[in-house]
């Protein structure tokens, strides 16, 4: 069940994204301009758990990760 949850859960998140940004463009109170601010917040936001679930897939995959603790 883990394994699959560290699966989907990027695949979630990358469809989180562009579900926010695109609720934002469509806000009727659009401050003129933009300056990406909220944008590079949601991106390293998302992309901390999208780098840990790779780095969990790559332990998996080697063989050292066996969800066995010392």
């Amino acid at each position: 069940m883990r394994r699959l949850i560290a699966f989907v859960t990027p695949f979630a998140l990358s469809l989180a994204l562009p579900a926010i940004a695109l609720a934002a463009e469509a806000a009727p109170e659009k401050p003129e301009g933009h300056d990406y601010t909220l944008t590079t917040i949601f991106v390293i936001a998302l992309g901390i758990p999208l780098l840990l679930t790779i780095l969990t897939l790559i332990d998996m995959a080697s063989g050292r990760h066996d969800g066995h603790h010392e």
